[in-house]
Formats: structure tokens, sequence, C-alpha cells
């Protein structure tokens, strides 16, 4: 009984094809998909490592109100890595209130994040991957009850263009899977994960173009079958970063700033009047940099410019949002307002907190005003990856739109303008890949 593992630059899942079927691993029990699970960890000083929403939990809690110490020490050692023994310096904040780590598919391919001192502790990358695997690994385990040792992970057609980049991701994502407990490892390109319940339908020779759109990034791959019972050869790849949370953070900047203090001016001196330094507004695009201005210097201007402000109000809302760590709880309802915007013409993102006092009315039409550089983008990606390939839009047999921003309205337009509404197949948004990984490691094994 192989699992089908999906470890995704946002959120990862585990699933399993047993006698009575396929079935996904509820790995976030409570929540409304728990299947999924964010591909997140955070370090609490002397205690270990929690994944997941604990981890979003903790960090917020833990930095609510905490400043930055500025005073930061080197601390130089010699680490192993996959190349042998490498010399590194460590440049660590003296009293963090913990780490917090997030996006750590994309560093796969970079050789110069070789590890990170956690306490006393020295981590390589794939130690910090191989938490968040043993975690999903030890949930299904306890779910199926019994321990299994085999996994199909998935992996993106190409980690980087460059082939030595590609092969040193793939084997720290293989070295994570052994310290996470498996001992029996196959990889299977995620697009080849998300068409694999397609692929059983298919009768002629065929081309799709698997269209991916989740949290972190957007993936295209154009897929081609010879005939039934074919497993598939891809023949382009291309993708984004873009994805959910890069349209959240839109949202935040184009409709939000307003509210902490982005037009604010205050009188410097000789009187000129100053606008707010830029770099504020950009920490404020994503959640996880909101608390990175908690800084004990920056405060203190924040609050002597607020007695000088255009809009003091403004001021104080951003001293909140900041220093009371609200970062996530803001994200989480622009998320909110975003997904009613595929049910409903128009919403309200509503955020009362000390100091803060948000009522804004946003319409669809508003909302698609402000991605439309991104479809643009997201339109240019497509064609580009259709070249690659070497066919063309009426080439594509069928399109396979799966991640849960594939599921916004002008998205969806997009895609039925390009090829047409018929070629569109529609799969589960959040756990096609690792259905398909399941399916694929059970079809491997002779369990099917």
């Amino acid at each position: 009984m192989p699992y089908g593992l999906d470890f995704g630059t946002s959120n990862s899942a585990v699933g399993c094809m047993t006698e009575n079927g396929l079935v996904l691993v509820p790995i976030s029990p409570g929540v409304s998909n728990p299947a999924i699970v964010p591909s997140v960890l955070f370090f609490e000083p002397g205690f270990p490592a929690l994944v997941g929403y604990p981890a979003v939990e903790s960090y917020v809690t833990r930095t609510a109100g905490q400043l930055v110490v500025p005073l930061r020490v080197v601390q130089p050692q010699i680490i192993e890595t996959v190349f042998g023994g490498e010399y590194v310096q460590f440049d660590v904040a003296a009293s963090p209130p913990g780490r917090f780590f997030h996006t750590l598919k994309r560093s796969l391919v970079d050789a110069s994040f070789e590890g990170t001192r956690i306490g006393e502790q020295v981590l390589r990358l794939e130690d910090l991957v191989a938490l968040i695997l043993r975690a999903l690994k030890d949930r299904a385990d306890a779910h199926f009850g019994h321990v299994e040792n085999a996994v199909l992970l998935g992996r993106p057609v190409r980690f980087s263009q460059d082939p030595t980049a590609d092969a040193l991701a793939e084997a720290r994502l293989r070295r994570a899977a052994e310290l996470a407990g498996f001992t029996d490892i196959q990889f299977l390109y995620e697009p080849l994960g998300a068409a694999w319940h397609y692929r059983q339908q298919v009768r002629r020779a065929e081309t799709a173009l698997v269209f991916d759109f989740g949290g972190g990034t957007l993936d295209f791959s154009v897929i081609r079958w010879a005939g039934p019972g074919d497993a598939g050869s891809v023949l382009g790849v291309g993708g984004l970063l873009v994805g959910g949370t890069t349209l959240n953070e839109d949202l935040m900047e184009q409709r939000l700033l307003g509210y902490f203090g982005a037009a604010v001016t205050w009188q410097g001196q000789l009187g000129k009047r100053l606008p707010l330094p830029r770099h504020i507004f950009d920490h404020l695009r994503s959640w996880h940099t909101v608390h990175q201005l908690n800084q004990r210097e920056l405060m203190a201007f924040l609050q002597e410019v607020q007695r000088v402000a255009s809009e003091p109000a403004q001021v104080a809302a951003l001293i909140s949002l900041v220093a009371r760590n609200y970062g996530w709880d803001l994200f989480m309802v622009i998320e909110a307002a975003k997904c009613a915007l595929s049910d409903v013409p128009e919403t309200i993102l509503d955020f009362q907190r000390p100091a803060i006092d948000i009522y804004e009315r946003i319409t669809r039409r508003e909302f698609e005003q402000v991605i439309a550089p991104r479809l643009r983008q997201i339109e240019r990606g497509l064609y580009d990856t259709l070249d690659e390939a070497g066919i063309t839009v009426t080439d594509v047999d069928v399109v396979l739109c799966t991640g849960g921003s594939g599921l916004i309205p002008s998205v969806q337009r997009l895609l039925a303008r390009l090829f047409g509404e018929a070629r569109i197949v529609r799969q589960e948004a959040f756990t096609s890949v690792v259905s398909g990984l399941a399916a694929a490691a059970a079809a491997a094994a002779g369990e099917m």
C-alpha cells in the first residue's frame, strides 16, 4: 500500500489507494479541507518543530507584540551537505521569538542554502523538508494502522532550467524522504500525477495541457499520449511564480494599503512634507513579512511620525498591524473575500481590530481589474509553453485544470477563450495531484 505524496510550495498532502478505493489522509483535522497541510515549519525556542496550521498559529501567537532584536551574531560552522563537508557562516538573530520557514520547495535548487542554526542544532535544508515529510508519513501510518516505507513523490518536470540545480533539488528531496523514514522512494512528474485519472479515459492519441494554478505557483505542462495504456510523455513545461497568495498580495497593495498610511505625509526637517518609507509597504504585501517591521527603531519612528502625520489614524493602524502581528488574520480575510468573489458579484472585506477599521466593498469586476496584469502574464506563459512543446492552441485536445486559483472566473474565461469551453476538464482543485500519485503508486506496485 505505497503512499502518493505531494510536497507542494504552499501545501502538501498524502494519499493511498486501498481495497476500498482512494483515501486522502486527514492530516489537518478541524479545517475546511483536512487533506492538505501548509508546507511550513515553526521552531519555538526549546521545543520541537511545529508543522502546518499549528506552526502558523504558534508563529502568530509568539511574535505578537514582540520586537525583532537587531543585534546579530555570526557563527561559523562545518556541516555535511550533498557535496560533503562545507564551511558556512550563519547570521543569526540573538534573541528571536522563533524561526518560521515557508516555501522550502523553492529553495531545493539553491546550493547556497546549505543549512541554518536552530538553537544548538545545525539543520540542513534536507532536514527541514524531512520534518514536513515525516509529519505526513506519521499521520498516514497512524491513519492506516501500519508503517509504510514506500512512497511515490511528485516532482516538477524541471525544478530548474539548470541541469545541475535540477539534479541537486531531486537529490535533496530524496534525502529528505529518507530522513523522514521512507526506504523505497520513486518520483513521478507532478503533471503526470494530475493527469493520471484522465489518462484512464484516453482512447486514441491525445494531447493535454495541465494547468495547475495553486497557492504558490502556476505550472503548465503539455502531455502527449500515443493511445490507450500509454504512460504519457511530457512535451513541454512552463510556469510562473504567481499563485493565489500573489493575488491576495495584489489586493492588499491596490485596495488596502491606504488604510495603513500609503498616502500619508508627515512634516520632516525644514517643514517639508514627506511620505512614509516605501520599504514599509513592501513588507505589508505578505503576511509573513509584516512582523519584520516590528523593530525598535522603526516603531519609535512611526510613533513620532504619528504626531505630525496628515492622517494620524492611519499611522496608528499601521503600528497596530505590525506590533500586534495581525498580518495572518488580515490576509485570511483577504483570502476569504477573494474566494467569495468566485461565487458572488461583490463582497465586503471587513477587518476590525484595535486602531484598525477596514470596511471595503469589492466587486468581482474591481478584483478582475486588480489582477488583469497577472492574467496577461498567464496568457503569455501559456503561449510560451505551447511554443516549447512545438504545438499550437488548436493541437490541444483537452485542458486539465487543477489548483484552487484555477476556479477564479476570469481565469476560467481566459482558458475558455483560448481553448474553448468544451476542451476544459475541471479536476479536484486541491488534491488531484496527490490522488493521481496515489493511484500511480498502487498501479506500479500491482495493487490495482
